[in-house]
């Protein structure tokens, strides 16, 4: 397994990859830093959180509102399991 820093490592890549306009490398990098941090910090952890609403932002940027609205989905299910309905 990985270390959580590796999938760290990889979020931030994506966004450098997003922000230079190469998109589909983008993406793969913020999947394969998600895939990272799911198997090293578990499913249900902040940070696990802040990629879903990384890859929301990132769909919606190119216009993939069905991909932006399912990441946006899993941010809010993720905020909801970790600290309760208040905290929507």
């Amino acid at each position: 397994m990985d270390h959580p820093d590796v999938g760290y490592s990889y979020a931030t890549l994506s966004m450098y990859y997003h922000n230079s306009g190469y998109f589909s490398k983008g993406f793969e990098y913020l999947h394969r830093g998600l895939a990272i941090l799911q198997a090293s910090i578990g499913e249900y952890h902040p940070e696990i959180a802040t990629i879903y609403l990384k890859l929301g932002l990132v769909y919606q940027e190119v216009e993939n509102m069905e991909g932006a609205l399912e990441a946006y989905i899993q941010h809010a299910d993720q905020t909801r399991n970790m600290f309760g309905e208040v905290h929507i």
